[in-house]
């Protein structure tokens, strides 16, 4: 697969312009299939992101007649953004897996298509299946708007679906005509668990675009800040799942450790939850990061014994919930800490110049159940903590890292706390004229329907707890 993705035009570092032809043999390569990160279209091209290794491979061709070959019928995951793109684009995937639903218009739109050049009259409002349960986003546990329906038999859950579209925002299409830096701050908020996260990706995309690579101070503050949101973050998702299956302890010293971590940062004179620190030529102006990481160490390491006594206490409650398999964590590339605790070990961490490798020790199980990823999330704790103080102890090492070339289209990736998130820009004139973004919530939805089968339906949303479902990051 790779090297027909090869033959094709290379039009940036990762990226090749495939033909009709190129990007049907594409799909039907003998031999394994690339892990899919990301699948998007617009009017023009189709678009998909993938892993080589531990490295980004990108294809694209035309969408001719609006219709393209479908990516899904070699790549799951891809119906996803196929769906995305008819709601908003009207161009159609030809020989999509799955059953063709919306996405994001549920009916009510004023005009459907409402990106093309053409666009066409609105629909009527969807209405529910009879007999189908729903589990309405107020109930779901999760921060965001995702609804669930299903049927229950023999009462266990099957036949899921998941809606997530009331969670599009179009934030993507708002970039579209800024400079990097004035969109910045609405990539920081695109999700409440990617305050760095997502800054850090978008910002290495720009770099790589225009043909720059931050110095080792700015890479050593980025990942200081990235390891400490890390931190709050799994914290916050133990502490969820913990109040989801009353262990209410638990719950309670993990949210008094996520209050440390933002007292800490507050005494530094930089916000809670570490928001609009990272710019595009390196961090905001004022921050010192080696007081602000001290403090974060300080506030945190008093308090691992007592989280790691009690994880091992409650953990025989999350046993066997919501099982994400090693077979589904690698055909949907299901990342993060999520994927870890499956067997699947993609850490994008571990790719980046200058990475104090020998502190990342936590390598997950097979499990892939509530348990084993409430135990990795301690561990990376742990591994964050460590990988501070090896910082600390030489940062702003030099690397002798090269600049890329200046192609004006850059592909940029940060492992967040839930996952790999990836950016794809494309500058023209200082201003970006296209922009993708693949937050870890993507993988994770196209498999959640396997994943949500067999459970009963009153612990839906301990399950989605568990798996930390951010429906912010799954429509922007």
């Amino acid at each position: 697969m790779g090297k027909v993705i090869r033959s094709g035009e290379r039009v940036a570092l990762s990226h090749y312009s495939l033909d009709a032809e190129q990007w049907e043999a594409m799909l039907a390569a003998p031999g394994a299939t690339l892990p899919l990160l990301s699948c998007w279209a617009d009017e023009h091209r189709v678009y998909v992101l993938l892993l080589k290794g531990d490295c980004p491979l990108m294809a694209s061709t035309a969408v001719e007649d609006r219709r393209y070959l479908a990516p899904s019928s070699r790549f799951p995951a891809a119906e996803w953004g196929e769906r995305v793109a008819y709601d908003l684009w009207g161009v159609e995937a030809m020989g999509a897996s799955g059953e063709g639903q919306p996405a994001l218009d549920e009916g009510v739109w004023e005009a459907t298509w409402p990106l093309s050049s053409r666009p066409g009259p609105g629909g009527q409002a969807a209405r529910p299946v009879p007999g189908r349960t729903v589990l309405p986003a107020e109930k779901s546990g999760l921060t965001g708007p995702l609804e669930l329906s299903f049927d229950v038999v023999r009462g266990r859950v099957q036949a899921v679906s998941v809606n997530a579209g009331l969670a599009h925002r179009g934030v993507l299409h708002r970039m579209i005509g800024l400079t990097p830096e004035e969109a910045l701050p609405l990539v920081s908020r695109m999700t409440a668990g990617g305050f760095v996260a997502h800054p850090v990706a978008f910002c290495r995309a720009v770099a790589q675009a225009r043909g720059l690579q931050p110095g080792p101070g700015v890479r050593d503050c980025w990942m200081i800040l990235l390891e400490i949101e890390r931190m709050s973050v799994h914290l916050f998702d133990m502490a969820r799942t913990a109040r989801a299956v009353d262990a209410g302890l638990l719950a309670t010293h993990c949210e008094h450790a996520r209050e440390a971590i933002a007292f800490a940062c507050a005494e530094q004179g930089v916000s809670r939850r570490l928001t609009d620190l990272v710019r595009c030529d390196g961090f905001r102006a004022g921050l010192e990061i080696v007081p602000l990481a001290q403090a974060v160490v300080s506030a945190m390491q008093p308090r691992m014994a007592q989280l790691r006594e009690l994880q091992s206490v409650f953990a025989p409650r999350l046993k066997g919930l919501a099982v994400l398999t090693p077979t589904q964590a690698r055909e949907f590339a299901v990342g993060g800490l999520v994927g870890r605790a499956s067997g699947r070990s993609l850490d994008v961490r571990r790719r980046e110049a200058g990475m104090r490798l020998d502190a990342l020790r936590s390598t997950g199980s097979s499990e892939g159940d509530g348990a084993a990823r409430d135990a990795l999330r301690l561990n990376e704790i742990r591994d964050s903590l460590a990988l501070i103080q090896r910082i600390l102890g030489s940062i702003g090492m030099d690397d002798d890292e090269p600049a890329p070339e200046a192609t004006q289209e850059g592909i940029g990736a940060a492992e967040g706390a839930r996952g790999d998130i990836w950016y794809w820009v494309r500058l023209r004139h200082g201003k970006i004229e296209a922009v993708q973004a693949r937050d870890p919530a993507v993988s994770l939805l196209s498999v959640l329907p396997d994943i949500l089968k067999g459970e009963l339906p009153e612990g839906l949303p301990a399950a989605l707890r568990s798996l930390a479902l951010s429906p912010s990051g799954v429509a922007m």
